[in-house]
């Protein structure tokens, strides 16, 4: 029974008669304050104290007690006399009467004590009510008195129960909080040590970071040279076109000089032998006819001079001539020298740029401008070459090829890729033959990563020792090899590369975005 349960009798109790009247006195008190006045009201009858037999109000005991027979009797006699029974009690002032009374007087004072007798009956009748009612009322609340001291006595056995079970739970969680703390201090040294090997992984990857940045610097300076050195291989590419049809043009114009200057040298013979005729004829007509040959020995000068003329023109020509192959001859020899060093120079780039692909055996092959270079391969026949990456960090270095267009019967059809073995900088302590499987994947690429369809195929590679001259030693081949023997090797091709259709590729999402992405997955 909860507290609100016990408190409805007392609050109907509450809600009775704030006042009630006192049957002595019939004055008005509260509830409280009755029992207090009826200690103390003087309308209450009490009997004598000198054993009279009368009752007297209170307030006129005094007054009764200085004028009771008795006082006399005591007075007289030291001896002790048996009080009578006592008379019912009257309400009037005083009860008692002279000793000399008539009988009438008697009868109507029994009428009198008897109506007194009966009204006091009454009020004693309806006092027992009143008291009855006020002992229900009091049973009542010391019912409720008990019910909440039960009550009352449950719930702190219930607190009691609670406390001990809150100090048994906190003496758990003490234990608990101890324990905790003691995991917490554990992981918080663990953290600790974590934390101080975080900081010297992030040192050391900070100083990796600046040697990356200070190797991708000299990268790019060894980039912008390389650009430089394109660049000046270019213009001396046009240099030597340029002198090439400079050469040309000038060739052309010595072979016209020449036939011009053989013509005239063919003429100035005939002149000189007209001369030598004209001479012969002079000295046989010297003596005749002097004057008539006058003219013909002036031709004939001039004729010499003109072919002195002419062949100090054919000396000059041959002269130029000679300088410019000189200088052709030199243009040359430094361009095969350029070409040479730019060739050594892209190497070293390349085996400086294999941190760009992975040393764990897998490797993500990201193609960018896909149409730009399928296209480029049906012109061009070009073949796409990967990042090296190796199948360690110490193992095997690896370089994936992809034809777009495709070779031999598959041209035009098919994509066909492969992966190649090629000299790597620990291939001294690996073992050889090297004999790996890879795994091709073509990425599908759809919104859903779940859904993807990706297309595997399987590729077996191959090397038997680490020497450099096996790197593309089988490319060469391949690339000697004319149409009609590639198309006899068919059943070797299919060992050597994996083929996809173009039209797997409109089917799914392999190309998005004109990016295409390669997997190679090395099987030890």
């Amino acid at each position: 029974m909860s507290l609100n349960k016990l408190t409805r009798p007392s609050e109907l109790i509450s809600k009775g008669p704030k006042d009630s009247p006192c049957y002595f006195c019939n004055e008005l008190f509260e509830m409280g304050q009755l029992q207090n006045h009826l200690k103390l009201c003087g309308s209450i009858l009490e009997q004598c104290p000198l054993r009279c037999g009368a009752w007297i109000q209170r307030k006129h005991k005094e007054e009764h007690v200085k004028d009771c027979p008795k006082m006399e009797k005591t007075r007289n006699s030291s001896s002790h006399v048996s009080v009578p029974p006592p008379v019912p009690p009257a309400v009037s002032e005083h009860t008692w009467t002279p000793r000399n009374v008539n009988l009438d007087d008697c009868v109507s004072y029994l009428e009198k004590e008897v109506a007194n007798i009966k009204l006091v009956l009454t009020e004693e009748s309806s006092r027992r009510e009143v008291q009855s009612t006020e002992l229900e009322t009091i049973r009542s609340k010391i019912v409720l008195v008990e019910e909440r001291s039960q009550h009352f006595l449950s719930t702190l056995v219930s607190l009691r129960a609670a406390v001990d079970d809150e100090a048994e739970r906190s003496a758990n969680w003490a234990a608990q909080f101890k324990h905790d703390l003691a995991n917490v201090q554990l992981a918080l040294q663990e953290l600790q040590g974590q934390q101080l090997s975080t900081v010297m992984r992030l040192e050391s990857t900070v100083s990796g970071l600046v040697h990356e940045q200070n190797e991708r610097e000299l990268l790019e300076q060894a980039l912008t040279q390389h650009d430089s050195k394109i660049r000046t291989v270019k213009k001396l590419e046009e240099v030597i076109e340029y002198i090439k049809q400079t050469v040309e043009e000038e060739r052309e114009r010595n072979a016209q000089s020449r036939e011009l200057l053989e013509t005239e040298l063919v003429e100035a013979r005939r002149s000189s032998e007209q001369l030598a005729q004209l001479s012969a004829l002079n000295v046989q007509l010297q003596a005749t006819n002097y004057n008539s040959e006058r003219p013909m020995m002036d031709r004939l000068a001039v004729l010499e001079v003109a072919t002195a003329d002419v062949r100090a023109e054919i000396a000059e020509h041959s002269a130029k001539v000679d300088a410019v192959l000189r200088d052709l001859r030199a243009l040359t020899k430094s361009y095969h020298k350029l070409r040479t060093e730019l060739a050594d120079f892209q190497a070293r780039v390349t085996f400086d740029r294999e941190a760009m692909g992975t040393d764990d055996g897998h490797f993500i092959w990201r193609i960018d401008n896909f149409a730009a270079r399928m296209k480029e391969a049906k012109e061009k026949d070009t073949v796409l070459s990967s990042p090296l990456f190796r199948t360690a960090k110490y193992g095997y270095t690896l370089k994936a090829e992809i034809n777009l267009n495709g070779i031999g019967k598959w041209k035009g059809r098919h994509i066909t890729s492969t992966v190649r073995l090629v000299a790597g900088p620990y291939d001294a302590l690996l073992d050889w033959p090297c004999d790996l499987t890879v795994n091709i994947v073509l990425k599908d690429q759809p919104a859903n990563r779940s859904k993807a369809m990706d297309i595997v195929k399987s590729l077996e590679v191959r090397r038997k020792s680490s020497s450099k001259r096996h790197d593309d030693d089988e490319a060469e081949d391949e690339k000697t090899k004319s149409t009609e023997a590639l198309d006899k090797s068919v059943v070797q091709f299919k060992k050597k590369y994996i083929f996809i259709p173009h039209t797997s590729l409109d089917k799914l999402e392999y190309i998005k975005n004109d990016v295409m992405f390669v997997e190679f997955i090395v099987n030890h």
